[in-house]
């Protein structure tokens, strides 16, 4: 075979003259004989794609082996395991046509008869309602015009909060303005931390008082209205080792109803705005009450509203419409300002029509 390639190359470097070289051939006919080849893979290649049937979606996961499909679940469990808890926004619900709190009372407080009532006995959360209790206990033990010093670990407080500066001084009758107006917890702690005994006396105070007022069922832990936690990381903090200041419907309603028979916490809850003069702060503490129905045409006389995440939204109101008083409670609303506007219109609707109920048979009487 190599005699018969050699003497063919010959035969062409005669016709061509010499021109063409056998390094020059051998070069060319490599070249063309690697083209030849390529081109027969790529028709046989071309063949098998039209004949094999197309797979599916289905097919490719079938093949996938079972340890690849472990790794893969065990790497998913990992990240939902380790994923951080996503914090709970306060915000309130659009505005329903039904009432949506998880305890209401209505009682008109002239004849002392209820007005409406659900859930009124069920001990529920009820947050930043606890400084009115909180105003009643500073107010009967410290004088007004008292100088007290915000503590140091003020910062660590947390919202809603003043923004009070750690060292500053401020009078009690500011301190109760920032915790009434601002539902301010800086502010309660300030004063729990200033009471005779310190910030646990202060606590015992507020369940002392809550005793004297009749309350069976409340339960006071903090005096702001903020959950009790033990010290650590909160993902390791269980939902028992929470302790939350709680009460009833009923019972917080006898409670706002002394509070706001108090001439200096009457005065203060109905105050849109305030400014608590400082001792480090050159324009003071400007705040704006939490309560939006002072913003509305209502005959508010008292109110105070409350939140955690525990205790959803909370509000205790006070109305006197056509020299009457209505004192109305909700617990854990998602919306407790419409809550509460419901259950004011139906309860001023069912005294009007008590009252044409009871018109005609007013009239007999005169008569016989």
């Amino acid at each position: 075979m190599p005699v018969v390639y050699y003497k063919f190359v010959l035969n062409v470097r005669m016709i061509t003259g010499g021109f063409v070289s056998f390094k020059r051939f051998t070069l060319l006919a490599l070249l063309v004989l690697s083209l030849v080849l390529f081109g027969i893979a790529e028709t046989r290649a071309e063949a098998k794609r039209a004949v094999a049937p197309k797979k599916t979606v289905a097919d490719v996961k079938k093949n996938v082996p079972n340890k690849t499909v472990k790794k893969a679940q065990v790497k998913k469990a990992q990240v939902k395991k380790f994923k951080p808890r996503p914090v709970k926004k306060r915000t309130i619900q659009p505005a329903s046509n039904t009432i949506q709190a998880k305890a209401v009372y209505c009682v008109n407080l002239a004849n002392n008869e209820t007005l409406m009532a659900r859930n009124e006995n069920l001990k529920l959360p009820i947050a930043s309602l606890t400084k009115l209790v909180s105003a009643m206990v500073a107010l009967e033990n410290m004088p007004l015009d008292k100088k007290v010093k915000v503590p140091d670990h003020i910062k660590s407080v947390p919202k809603s909060v003043v923004g009070l500066k750690p060292g500053d001084e401020l009078t009690v009758n500011d301190l109760l303005h920032g915790m009434l107006i601002n539902s301010g917890n800086d502010c309660a702690e300030t004063l729990a931390c200033a009471f005779p005994g310190g910030k646990h006396k202060f606590v015992s105070a507020l369940n002392k008082k809550a005793r004297q007022l009749g309350s069976k069922k409340s339960e006071f832990f903090t005096p702001s209205g903020l959950d009790r936690k033990p010290a650590g990381p909160p993902d390791k903090i269980s939902e028992d080792e929470i302790d939350a200041n709680a009460s009833t419907a009923k019972e917080i309603a006898n409670i706002a109803r002394i509070a706001f028979q108090d001439k200096t916490i009457r005065s203060i809850v109905q105050k849109k705005s305030y400014v608590m003069k400082s001792s480090v702060v050159k324009d003071g503490y400007p705040i704006r009450n939490t309560n939006k129905l002072l913003r509305d045409n209502l005959p508010v006389v008292g109110g105070k509203t409350g939140f955690t995440v525990r205790a959803g939204h909370c509000l205790a109101s006070q109305f006197s419409p056509d020299k009457k008083d209505l004192l109305i409670v909700v617990l854990g609303s998602p919306n407790h300002f419409n809550d509460t506007r419901l259950v004011y219109r139906k309860a001023l609707k069912d005294i009007i029509e008590r009252k044409r109920a009871s018109a005609p048979r007013l009239e007999s009487v005169a008569k016989n």
